[in-house]
């Protein structure tokens, strides 16, 4: 009677261990059914064709070149059946117009079996030339994905450069995700930036709940723009959201290395407001700040979209640049991607503080140096110079390599410091060719 009733036992406790294993399986299928229901994706790549897209990477190639064939290659290989959407910005106008409305969406959404001809066409037409409005351009993009609760969005912002329009992009990428309103996720990718863009495209991405990938070459952008496209990002959990909420309470700190003498500023990125000041002379490094975006002021440039988080020190380390000799009429320091004047050095002062980033040194003639400003580091130019001695009276045109006239000496101005190249000056009617150096010195006597 016993060993009936545990046999009975043994098969009611088989079937009910088969029953519970079956609904466990239903249930995981139907789990991932409707996770596979609910994780539809659209995803719109946008091109940056900025002026600064016309710079070489390592191997000499043109980033703008390198960057049309690695979205050729991305449409070729990624799922066919991929809801894709195109955009650029920057191609439309000359920098010297200052558009900071330059952006187009080129294609709209399809699977990519149907428009990846359009976008190899589309890109392949692209010409860079333009400012860098990724503000703007973000706003734009959160509008062209349809609003629909099944769906995640994917953003894949390509940048080399920071923004160079009003606004603060990761700000604005905040914003589009808090409002939860087109379950916004940007993914960035920094191809061949420098250490402000950086700075700026990962936070974009890490406050938006996306990821930032750095390319140097076009099989690094190729490999993280195929990444960015497939990755699925995990959104926050409401816990989380609690938690960072509960955060926002206590106080970050925001520390400027080697500040510079005429200070910074810190602007609230939200309000524009600012809230506080960086000196080495008066407030020592360090300032105590909310939560938040924050701007800073290095010269004359902004310093976006730098993330204060609650009990943690955010350090910032602006560049340098020295010019030795600067000359007496000084020289003018240019954003190289946007004409806009940073500053300037001469004799009295030969160096100035300025976010990491490519310049322009335009010399007292017209004559251009380019450089290079990394952060925390102090980059040294030092020009060649060109003198006269035994000057009665006239002056003396001094013209490059292309014929271009790039200054004169004079009795008054008796040297002229130049970039190293090839030079011709024009003394009596007679023209003298020579080359200069870096920190050589060429001498004219007249007799």
């Amino acid at each position: 009677m016993d060993k009936l009733r545990n046999k009975r036992r043994y098969i009611n406790l088989t079937a009910w261990i088969s029953l519970s294993y079956v609904l466990t399986v239903a249930t995981l299928i139907l789990s991932l059914t409707q996770t596979a229901i609910c994780s539809e994706k659209r995803v719109e790549l946008i091109l940056d064709a900025s002026g600064s897209m016309v710079g070489t990477l390592s191997n000499g190639e043109r980033k703008i070149d390198a960057a049309k064939k690695a979205v050729e290659m991305l449409v070729q290989d990624i799922t066919p059946e991929t809801i894709l959407a195109f955009r650029a910005y920057g191609h439309q106008s000359h920098r010297d117009k200052k558009d900071c409305r330059d952006t187009e969406l080129l294609v709209n959404f399809a699977p990519v079996s149907e428009n990846r001809n359009q976008v190899i066409a589309k890109a392949k037409a692209l010409k860079a030339q333009g400012y860098t409005p990724i503000t703007y351009v973000l706003g734009l993009a959160a509008k062209d994905f349809t609003v629909k609760e099944d769906e995640e969005h994917i953003i894949v912002l390509v940048s080399d450069g920071k923004e160079t329009c009003e606004g603060d992009p990761c700000a604005t990428a905040m914003a589009l995700f808090e409002s939860g309103i087109s379950k916004l996720i940007i993914h960035t990718v920094g191809f061949g930036v420098d250490a402000a863009t950086r700075s700026q495209l990962e936070c974009i991405a890490r406050v938006s709940g996306g990821r930032y990938f750095p390319a140097e070459s076009t099989s690094e952008l190729v490999d993280a723009l195929g990444t960015a496209v497939e990755v699925v990002a995990v959104p926050k959990t409401e816990t989380e959201t609690v938690i960072v909420r509960k955060k926002k309470k206590e106080p970050g700190f925001l520390k400027i290395v080697s500040p510079d003498m005429m200070g910074h500023d810190v602007i609230d990125a939200a309000t524009g407001k600012k809230v506080a000041s960086v000196s080495r002379i008066t407030s020592g490094s360090r300032v105590k700040l909310k939560e938040g975006i924050y701007n800073v002021t290095v010269g004359a440039g902004l310093w976006k979209s730098i993330e204060v988080k609650a009990g943690e020190t955010t350090v910032i380390s602006p560049g340098r640049l020295t010019v030795d000799p600067a000359g007496t009429m000084g020289m003018k320091i240019h954003d190289s991607e946007t004409g806009k004047e940073h500053g300037s050095v001469s004799n009295t002062k030969n160096n100035i503080a300025l976010m990491p980033g490519l310049y322009d040194v335009i010399f007292y003639g017209g004559a251009t140096w380019s450089v290079e400003v990394k952060e925390g580091e102090n980059s040294l130019l030092q020009p060649g110079v060109v003198k006269i001695v035994n000057v009665r009276g006239g002056s003396f045109d001094i013209r490059n390599s292309e014929g271009q006239k790039v200054g004169y000496l004079s009795r008054i101005l008796s040297y002229m410091p130049l970039p190293p190249g090839d030079y011709t000056i024009e003394i009596d009617g007679e023209e003298h060719s020579f080359s200069l150096k870096e920190a050589e010195t060429k001498t004219f006597r007249l007799e």
